[in-house]
């Protein structure tokens, strides 16, 4: 009988670590997830033999704090924004990158971060339906222009790209955004000029809402994230963007720290990052890798005329250590303002 028991557990414990869970990797969703299932999670899953499963979330940390507090980690590799990245590397919750192993050089220089590889650029820009109104806003200030652009505007829910537009909105020019509202002054600057359009402010938390809200006609203009734009006007949406309203940032692929599947996450991030998956991505979706090949090369960037790589130069970048080191006092103020 013990010696059956033995041979047992003897074969539970020589169970590979693929037959325990599927391999899980978590992002945003939306179409951009529906495109990188197509072209990174099934492939990559199909060339390794490892079994992939894909959820989604909305960025809410709290949940990966606690899986590695309580040493319970479902979720291997996970999509991140920039300062999430920064606080939750600093807190220990995501794994340290073995950049030898991932290839550094790969990577433009924002996509190499202490625990996250960068994944692609996402960006966000005014639009409005071109069929209703065949003239819109081509800058922040006519956006905020309630005279010459009348109706509701629809914007993110949050400090982050709300206040930057405030500022801009106001004058104050692309480079000199995140030194004024580094002050207090230009923190109460940002926040009067959501004062006087706070009747006219309409604010979303997924990215699918603010193309509903226009289709809908509930507001005129909106802030929204680029590629769900560019994806929605090549299945034939009447509906026009300006890329001189772009603020970008890059997302990061993260692996989960403490996880029985880590190794298989580092080996699935790197795969993911390669050109050849995001080459792929592309024609699927108006994707900016944030691979070095993809920067560099001006045919990759003209057969990807509405990514944010190549539309970069009219943008803000979003700062990142500016959101680590604010980003908390002003998340509150803005819910308090909100709020009133």
């Amino acid at each position: 009988m013990i010696r059956a028991l033995a041979v047992v557990i003897g074969l539970v414990l020589a169970l590979p670590a693929a037959a325990e869970r599927e391999l899980t990797v978590v992002g945003f969703g939306g179409g951009f997830q529906d495109a990188a299932r197509r072209a990174l999670f099934r492939p990559f899953a199909a060339a390794t033999g490892i079994a992939v499963q894909d959820e989604t979330y909305n960025g809410e940390m709290a949940r990966i704090y606690a899986m590695v507090r309580n040493r319970d980690v479902v979720w291997d590799v996970v999509m991140v924004e920039a300062p999430e990245l920064a606080r939750g590397c600093e807190d220990g919750v995501f794994a340290k990158i073995d950049w030898a192993m991932m290839g550094r050089d790969r990577f433009i220089p924002a996509g190499v971060q202490e625990c996250g590889a960068g994944a692609v650029a996402w960006g966000a820009a005014v639009f409005w339906d071109s069929a209703r109104t065949p003239h819109g806003p081509r800058s922040f200030a006519e956006f905020f222009d309630l005279q010459r652009f009348p109706g509701k505007r629809a914007m993110r829910s949050g400090p982050k790209m709300t206040l930057e537009i405030a500022l801009m909105a106001d004058g104050v020019a692309r480079e000199d955004v995140y030194r004024v509202l580094a002050t207090r002054e230009g923190q109460d600057r940002a926040f009067a000029v959501l004062d006087r359009v706070r009747p006219s402010l309409v604010f979303w938390r997924a990215g699918a809402q603010p193309l509903q809200l226009v289709a809908s006609g509930e507001v005129a203009y909106a802030t929204g994230y680029t590629g769900r734009v560019v994806q929605a006007k090549a299945q034939g949406a009447k509906l026009a963007m300006t890329w001189d309203t772009l603020l970008y940032s890059v997302d990061y692929w993260a692996a989960v720290a403490d996880g029985p599947r880590l190794a298989d996450a580092m080996r699935m991030i790197r795969w993911m990052t390669g050109l050849e998956p995001l080459l792929e991505l592309a024609k699927i979706w108006p994707a900016s890798p944030a691979h070095r090949a993809f920067s560099e090369r001006p045919d990759l960037r003209a057969a990807n005329p509405d990514s944010v790589a190549t539309n970069a130069a009219h943008g803000l970048f979003i700062d990142t250590e500016f959101w680590i080191e604010h980003g908390e006092d002003l998340e509150k103020r803005f819910a308090a303002w909100a709020a009133r």
